[in-house]
């Protein structure tokens, strides 16, 4: 029971996790994926917005929507994890799973597939590690029933 506490909590803190980078996702978009649209095009990103302003936008309302997407995951892992994954229901555990594989997966392939392996990689990493650690810990326990 101790370990499914302890799983609890870190699925908890990766939710909360999750919607603190959903919300910087929407706010702060230009500052954040600067070095990553540096790295890939090899061109600044101001340069690009007076060369081509509606390209820019795009870009920048593409990231945007991913940190919506990531505020609904967030929730979705906070609700998953209040409600089921704490009394230990096998199909929540599946489900952060997937959920977790799908998200920081995608976004640990990106980085790869882009060449770019600065600090936003390692907050994927350790969304990563969050989600592991709160899988593995309750592990034996939910899925022995």
């Amino acid at each position: 029971m101790e370990n499914l506490k302890i799983g609890h909590f870190l699925m908890n803190f990766m939710g909360f996790y999750i919607l603190i980078m959903g919300v910087l996702w929407i706010f702060v978009t230009e500052i954040m994926f600067v070095s990553d649209f540096l790295w890939y095009t090899n061109e600044t990103y101001a340069s690009y917005l007076a060369s081509n302003p509606t390209y820019a936008e795009i870009y920048i309302i593409t990231k945007k929507l991913i940190g919506f997407v990531l505020l609904a995951n967030g929730v979705l892992v906070l609700f998953i994890n209040n409600k089921s994954y704490k009394i230990g229901e096998k199909w929540s555990w599946y489900a952060l799973l997937i959920s977790g594989a799908l998200t920081w997966g995608t976004f640990i392939i990106y980085k790869i597939y882009i060449g770019y392996y600065g600090v936003s990689m390692i907050t994927f990493i350790v969304g990563l590690g969050l989600l592991v650690a709160g899988l593995a810990f309750p592990a034996k326990e939910i899925l022995d029933k």
